[in-house]
């Protein structure tokens, strides 16, 4: 299997959320986890973070690009939520990427993050331009001091990871 990991934010115009702690270096520490556990179980990861774009939509754009020229399997979205709430829920469009997010959420969920469910994802530009499955994981609340005190990126990655494939890590 080939699955596209999207760190996302990523670039000096763009870096996502701040709160407790900042969402761009906390999709990097999940995400880097996400990749070597997929690695480790033998599956084909192509990073597909947007780091070359010259505006949001480039580096969105750039996103859908590396996971659609690689044919990826699945492509997933690494995020972090801020406004006031707390707990995760991802965001999907097709009806597998809709099954990948609720096993997806359950997986986080289970953490001890409240459970925001599934969320449609199609006003989201990553979600609409790519070919294959997609699902965009907001992880957690970086606003949130309980979401933070509770933030384990191995932890993260690991529920993203037993979502995607659902089978246990070693």
């Amino acid at each position: 299997m080939i699955y596209g990991v999207d760190f996302g934010h990523n670039n000096p115009f763009d870096t996502g959320a701040v709160g407790y702690k900042t969402e761009d270096k906390l999709n990097t520490e999940v995400g880097i986890f996400v990749v070597k556990k997929l690695k480790s179980l033998g599956h084909m990861v192509i990073d597909c973070t947007g780091r070359n774009g010259k505006s949001l939509m480039d580096s969105l754009a750039e996103r859908c690009k590396i996971a659609n020229t690689n044919n990826v399997d699945v492509f997933v979205s690494i995020h972090f939520n801020a406004g006031g709430g707390h707990g995760t829920e991802v965001f999907a469009i097709s009806s597998m990427g809709k099954h990948l997010a609720e096993s997806i959420v359950n997986k986080i969920a289970a953490l001890g993050y409240t459970n925001r469910g599934v969320k449609i994802g199609s006003n989201l530009y990553v979600l609409k331009h790519t070919k294959m499955p997609a699902v965009l994981v907001e992880c957690a609340f970086v606003d949130s001091k309980e979401d933070m005190d509770r933030y384990n990126a191995e932890a993260i990655s690991e529920a993203i990871v037993k979502g995607l494939i659902g089978q246990t890590i070693r």
